[in-house]
């Protein structure tokens, strides 16, 4: 039986194919396989503590730097843009000043990464244990009913004469409503740019829908404080609060 050149082109191909499938499914067993032997040397007691360790300051530094910043309107430092008190300016001049949920998420990011060696303390609490550490970087994530955090840290833990690799640190979730608060505050802000003076009605409404409560202040003449208080939202027992400041122009009669 012969066989044209063409069926004999096609033949190959799928020869080739075949082998390519081949290939690629080993691929991914040796990868599999691979994790999970890593997997089993993270689960050995020593690599563990560390890896609870760890996420206990995650979890401690991110509650310290959320709570921190609240009371600063979603900055650790307050902006060029604030009152004499450090408290930053959402709303002025009939201008939206308030900053967006992307920069919450990288200040909270920054200072958590910053605080998180102080917390770890140089792995002080492990002496017998030799422990050589990387860069730190933690991305943020506010979500409606808490706050997330990805942690990248990469710690080499030797023993004897092996090397145990941690790096990932997933899902460290805080429970604060902040995305709610910035939601309903930014509705807040975005409905002030429709008015001279407070909207007390549209404040109301949007706090009494979100299970919110708002305290207003007089700072001077022009300025008021403005602090949301999330009683569903406690760290360390105290009630999240989010503190901003609106700069009105008041016209005198």
């Amino acid at each position: 039986m012969s066989y044209s050149k063409e069926h004999m082109d096609k033949k190959a191909q799928i020869t080739i194919f075949i082998i390519i499938g081949i290939v690629i499914v080993g691929a991914v067993i040796s990868v599999f396989a691979f994790k999970n032997n890593l997997k089993l040397k993270f689960l050995n007691p020593e690599s563990e503590k560390i890896q609870v360790f760890v996420e206990s300051c995650i979890e401690d530094v991110g509650k310290e730097v959320i709570y921190e910043i609240g009371q600063k309107g979603g900055y650790y430092f307050p902006p060029n843009f604030s009152t004499l008190t450090g408290i930053p300016y959402y709303y002025a001049n009939n201008t939206n000043k308030m900053p967006s949920k992307k920069q919450i998420e990288e200040e909270i990011s920054f200072y958590a990464s910053a605080k998180l060696f102080f917390c770890t303390k140089n792995f002080v609490d492990f002496p017998n244990m030799e422990i050589e550490q990387g860069e730190i970087n933690v991305k943020t994530i506010i979500e409606n009913d808490k706050v997330v955090l990805d942690v990248k840290y990469p710690l080499s833990i030797i023993q004897e004469k092996n090397t145990i690799l941690i790096q990932d640190f997933k899902n460290i979730e805080i429970p604060v409503r902040l995305g709610i608060v910035y939601d309903s505050i930014e509705k807040i802000i975005n409905e002030q740019l429709d008015y001279e003076s407070i909207c007390l009605s549209c404040i109301l409404e949007i706090v009494l829908e979100n299970d919110l409560y708002v305290d207003l202040l007089d700072y001077d003449e022009e300025t008021v404080i403005f602090i949301f208080r999330d009683e569903n939202s406690k760290i360390n027992d105290e009630t999240f609060e989010f503190v901003f400041a609106n700069k009105y122009d008041i016209q005198e009669e």
